[in-house]
C-alpha cells in the first residue's frame, strides 16, 4: 500500500507530509529547496508543527501516544500510556491540546499541556466521547462536540456555573462539525447538517445566537477557516470555493479540477494546500490560481 497525505504547513510554507510505501510511513518536509526525510513512524495517525517552530507533535502507535519530532529528526516521547489513548486535538504556541480516556474508553478528558515545562490544565473532565474540540486564540473559550450536544468551556468563568455551558443539543447523526474559532475568540464558525441541508453557521459568545452564512452545500462538504479570519474555504467532491467570512459572500472557486480530499491554509492566510487524487496543489486565495506543489 502506498500514498501521500499533507499533514501541516508552517509559516515558511514548508509542508509536513506522510509518505507510505509498503508497510513503512515516513514523515517528510517539502519546501522550495526540495524534500527531506524527517523520520519513519510506525502506526502514524497525524502530526502538526508547533506554531512558530520546526518541531512537530506526532500521534502514533496503539494505544495512541504523542511524541515530539525535533528538527534533527530525533523523536522524543511526550505523552502516552499502555493502558489508554492519548490523541492530538490541536496545537497552540508552545502547547498541545490532547484528549485521553484514562478512566474509560468512552470517557475523555481534554487537556492543554505546556510542552517545555510540562504544566497541564484539564479544561474538560466531565466525560463523554469528545469527538471534536476547538480552542480560541486567547485560550479562554473551548468548543467541544459530544455525540448529542455542543458545549462551551470557559477557562476563566465568573462563577463555576459558567465553566461549562450548553451551546446547543445535537441530533443523532447530524449537527455541527468542523468547529473553528474566529481570531477575536468570541465567534465560532461551523458546518451544520439539518434536515438534509448543509450550511456554514456562526455562533456569538455574547449573544448566544447563530447566523447562517452559506447554505445549500454538499453533504460531504468540509469547512476551512483562514487563520486571519477574513475568508473561509469549503471543499467538497465538486471542488473548492472561497467565501468572505463576515457575511458569507461567495468570492471565487479554486480551479483544482475536481473533488477535494483535504485542504490546509498557510499561517499567513494567503493560500491553501489542497489534496486531490494523491496530488498536492497550491491555491492562491486572492485569485483562485492553482499550481503544483514541488516534490
Amino acid at each position: 500500500m502506498s500514498g501521500m497525505r499533507v499533514l501541516d504547513v508552517d509559516e515558511r510554507g514548508r509542508l509536513l507530509k506522510a509518505v507510505t510505501d509498503g508497510g513503512t510511513t515516513t514523515l517528510v518536509e517539502v519546501d522550495a529547496k526540495g524534500t527531506r526525510e524527517r523520520a519513519a513512524v510506525g502506526a502514524l495517525a497525524t502530526a502538526r508543527y508547533l506554531p512558530g517552530e520546526r518541531t512537530a507533535v506526532v500521534q502514533h502507535g496503539s494505544p495512541a501516544q504523542l511524541s515530539l519530532l525535533h528538527p534533527n529528526g530525533k523523536m522524543a516521547p511526550l505523552l502516552g500510556s499502555p493502558t489508554h489513548d492519548t490523541e492530538l486535538v490541536g496545537v497552540l504556541p508552545g502547547r498541545v491540546v490532547y484528549r485521553a480516556n484514562r478512566r474509560h474508553r468512552l470517557l475523555y478528558t481534554l487537556v492543554i499541556r505546556n510542552v517545555l515545562v510540562g504544566e497541564e490544565q484539564a479544561v474538560y473532565d466531565r466525560g463523554g466521547s469528545v469527538e471534536e474540540a476547538a480552542v480560541s486564540a486567547n485560550s479562554r473559550h473551548i468548543a467541544i462536540r459530544l455525540p448529542r450536544k455542543l458545549l462551551l468551556v470557559d477557562t476563566m468563568p465568573v462563577t463555576e456555573d459558567d465553566h461549562v455551558r450548553l451551546i446547543t443539543p445535537e441530533p443523532p447523526g447530524a449537527g455541527h462539525r468542523d468547529i473553528q474559532w474566529l481570531p477575536d475568540s468570541q465567534r465560532l464558525l461551523s458546518l451544520v447538517q439539518d434536515g438534509g441541508t448543509t450550511s456554514v453557521t456562526r455562533w456569538d459568545v455574547a449573544t448566544q445566537e447563530w447566523d447562517v452564512l452559506v447554505t445549500g452545500l454538499a453533504p460531504q462538504a468540509r469547512l476551512h477557516l483562514a487563520p486571519d479570519g477574513r475568508r473561509f474555504a469549503v471543499g467538497s467532491d465538486s471542488g473548492l470555493a472561497l467565501y468572505e467570512a463576515g457575511a458569507g459572500r461567495y468570492l471565487r472557486d479554486g480551479d483544482v479540477g475536481g473533488g477535494v480530499d483535504s485542504a490546509l491554509w498557510t499561517p499567513d492566510s494567503r493560500r491553501l494546500v489542497v489534496e486531490r487524487d494523491g496530488e498536492a496543489l497550491w491555491v492562491e486565495a486572492e485569485s483562485g490560481a492553482v499550481s503544483a506543489v514541488a516534490g
